[in-house]
């Protein structure tokens, strides 16, 4: 189970108000909220945005502020995610994590070019194709050919 089409468009709604270097706070805002008990989207919003005034030395706390002035559906869609998220069981949320990292590390891989050392292991391996493009594509032909699956 990945997370729901209405979940993750909740969670982006959120999230892209929010510099990379503040989502992780922005969000702990929301579950902080949750965590205090608040159960229904309207009050962890409220409960966030108290925390955010206590805390308003925090950038991330100044935009959570901001938002419930500019968008304040984008807040309740933040709290439906947290919701959602703080109801799933431990094992469930670690899956979910781990399948993320990973479609992380993928796609910063398939931008990266190919190291001289997956290079040199494919030519010891009998490649003699094209160059990879990326990363991702030599570790992809190194597999292969590690495995039997030969394309030289």
């Amino acid at each position: 189970m990945g997370i729901p089409n209405d979940i993750l468009h909740a969670r982006l709604a959120f999230l892209s108000h929010f510099p990379h270097n503040q989502r992780a706070t922005a969000t702990n805002f929301l579950l902080q909220a949750i965590r205090a008990g608040c159960n229904e989207p309207n009050q962890v919003v409220g409960y966030a945005l108290e925390t955010a005034c206590r805390r308003c030395h925090l950038e991330a706390a100044q935009t959570l502020l901001l938002l419930s002035e500019l968008d304040f559906e984008a807040l309740l869609a933040g709290a439906r995610w947290a919701l959602w998220w703080e109801s799933l069981p431990p094992a469930e949320k670690h899956r979910i994590r781990a399948e993320r990292e990973d479609e992380a590390i993928t796609q910063w891989r398939a931008k990266q070019p190919p190291t001289a050392r997956q290079l040199r292991y494919l030519h010891s391996l009998g490649y003699r194709g094209p160059t990879p493009a990326n990363r991702l594509e030599a570790s992809r032909l190194i597999d292969e050919l590690v495995k039997g699956v030969s394309r030289v």
